[in-house]
């Protein structure tokens, strides 16, 4: 199972949370998403899966959810 982690800034409440875990959930190839919300608005989306997306896919699914950005991603 392959892992992505994503480092989130934007988050500003719970529903940010709510709307990154909802849109990256429906990616096909995505099995489990944690997202977290940190201080001064940043957050991390942790992204388990068979087949992850490519990290362009990964960013315009955050960006589509909201007004997030993803500052790093790390592949692991």
């Amino acid at each position: 199972m392959a892992r992505v982690t994503l480092k989130l800034r934007g988050l500003t409440c719970d529903k940010c949370v709510q709307h990154v875990t909802e849109d990256l959930s429906e990616l096909e190839g995505i099995s489990q998403v944690k997202v977290t919300r940190g201080e001064d608005k940043s957050g991390t989306a942790v992204v388990t899966g068979a087949d992850i997306p490519a990290d362009e896919v990964l960013i315009e699914t955050v960006k589509g959810a909201g007004d997030y950005t993803v500052e790093a991603i790390e592949r692991q």
